[in-house]
């Protein structure tokens, strides 16, 4: 008679090993979010933070409430910044794992889709720093997650969760409606549209709106900004991404490495006969994926369907591996893996010197991104923001003290405004304003503006202002964006600021 089987200790249960791909994640980000500087979008959560409302013209509302939160208690350190993103990538890669597991996978399963979130640049990067795709891709598979448990146990109930979880997806990045419109196409094509029928369901569905009701009535208040940002993002850089290019880009962003997990992943939920009850995923991701072709849609918004499909994949290749005569495959899968993630690292985490970045990129990728900024520009904008406070301070300060009491300093794009905004009060420059994107919001403030500091804007924009204009700095930084940024000095305005306001509004890229 044989003897039963011993439960694993606690150290190396299946949990456990998830669990320490997850604390891998964590450390990798803790020992390198720190190589590089402020990036631009980290530098405006904080300014935003700054003004907490319901809603700002090109984001909603959480991140800079979570920015808010990072400086009361860490004082806006890189560390502190980037504390939650860390936290959410080493729970995308245990909610994978997760997912295998309640698919019905087994150990190797488990770390083997744990692992592939791991090694996933796009992941590593939203993680190391504080933005939106971090969040929102962790609670877009908290969704898939609980979907499945709602399919598996036919637990309707679970549907106020899931309502819950997008609409604080809402209030996160209003781009989660990409999940919502995929999960209802995958049920009405599937057996799961018996939901539709439920109360769980629509009270689910109540409970987002009304979390999401306070961003929406902001919308309307200001006359629906985010729209009129999204129209010209569209126009400026979307039409840019061809369909090939963004087919390429799922392949580069998930890693090249992990092709073959969420092909199969996907093959799992479309055709396989113990798939049928979760192929809403499936179909959920081939609507998404047309939509966002359809639209012209960034490389990277797609991202946050690929944990489940991971898992799905996991599933189907611990299965293939399990036959004796594949003994091999197991341990050579995970070599592929581990290869294919140290390869593609630098593209997720500031491990290479920024010099070396691009010629890198452009290797591992064949260059197939040029139009994909989110790479190397992304990185590019980690530098130079304290030179551009610094600069612009001793502009500033050389002009008399009469001047200064009454010189307002406008900055061309929001990262400027936020820089200065951050640092400018220890080299004693006055708050910054702009019209760019939710500063043109906040207003020009009570100063007349008879002369202006202005950062960053093209001369032949400002002759229409001033009656004179007068070029007195240029910011140099070499490895940032914002190099070459010149500074001028605009007096003899033709209307007071306020007036003349409108005219700065710029809600584009």
């Amino acid at each position: 008679m044989a003897e039963p089987t011993r439960p694993r200790h606690v150290l190396v249960s299946d949990t456990a090993i998830i669990v320490y791909l997850a604390l891998l994640t964590l450390a990798l980000h803790f020992a390198t979010n720190n190589r590089y500087g402020y990036h631009r979008d980290e530098l405006y959560f904080i300014a935003c933070g700054q003004h907490l409302a319901w809603g700002y013209v090109d984001h909603a509302p959480l991140v800079p409430l979570i920015a808010r939160l990072s400086g009361a208690v860490f004082g806006y350190s890189l560390f502190g910044l980037r504390f939650l993103p860390a936290v959410a990538g080493a729970l995308l890669v245990l909610l994978t794992g997760l997912m295998v597991r309640e698919l019905g996978g087994g150990r190797f399963g488990q770390f083997l889709g744990a692992l592939s979130a791991l090694v996933a640049p796009v992941f590593l990067r939203a993680d190391n720093m504080l933005c939106l795709p971090a969040f929102e891709q962790l609670l877009w598979a908290l969704c898939c997650y609980v979907v499945i448990l709602l399919i598996k146990k036919d637990n309707p109930r679970l549907w106020p969760l899931i309502g819950l979880l997008v609409g604080v997806g809402l209030l996160t990045k209003h781009s989660i409606l990409f999940f919502v419109l995929g999960l209802a196409a995958g049920m009405l094509l599937t057996r799961q549209r018996k939901f539709f029928l439920s109360p769980w369901l629509w009270g689910g569905v109540a409970i987002a709106f009304v979390i999401f009701l306070p961003n929406l009535v902001w919308q309307m208040s200001n006359g629906w900004p985010t729209l009129e940002f999204l129209r010209n993002l569209n126009r400026a850089v979307m039409a840019r991404i061809s369909p090939l290019e963004f087919l390429a880009g799922q392949v580069l962003y998930i890693n090249p490495v992990n092709f073959p997990v969420w092909v199969a992943g996907l093959c799992y939920f479309l055709f396989a006969k113990d798939g049928a009850r979760y192929r809403l995923f499936g179909w959920s991701y081939l609507a998404v994926i047309a939509l966002l072709i359809a639209a012209k849609s960034k490389v990277y918004y797609l991202t946050p369907a690929y944990p489940v499909l991971l898992a799905g994949g996991a599933l189907v290749l611990e299965r293939f591996g399990a036959q004796a005569k594949r003994r091999w495959f197991r341990p050579a899968f995970v070599a592929w893996l581990v290869a294919g993630g140290v390869v593609m690292a630098p593209l997720g985490l500031p491990i290479l010197p920024i010099e070396r970045l691009e010629g890198y990129t452009a290797a591992v990728t064949g260059n197939l991104l040029k139009n994909s900024h989110e790479v190397v520009h992304d990185y590019r904008d980690m530098f130079g923001w304290q030179n551009l406070v610094r600069t612009v301070a001793r502009v500033y300060n050389s002009l008399p003290p009469e001047q200064r009491a009454k010189c307002p300093v406008f900055a061309g794009n929001y990262g400027e405004a936020a820089a200065i905004d951050l640092w400018g009060a220890r080299y004693g420059l006055p708050h910054a304003i702009s019209g760019d994107k939710t500063y043109y919001l906040w207003g020009p403030g009570n100063q007349p503006g008879e002369l202006v500091l202005v950062l960053g804007v093209p001369a032949d924009r400002l002759k229409g202002v001033f009656g004179e204009i007068r070029k007195v700095g240029l910011v140099r930084s070499p490895h940032a964006l914002e190099n070459h940024v010149p500074i001028y000095l605009g007096t003899k305005i033709r209307a007071p600021l306020r007036e003349i306001w409108p005219v700065t509004k710029s809600y584009g890229p």
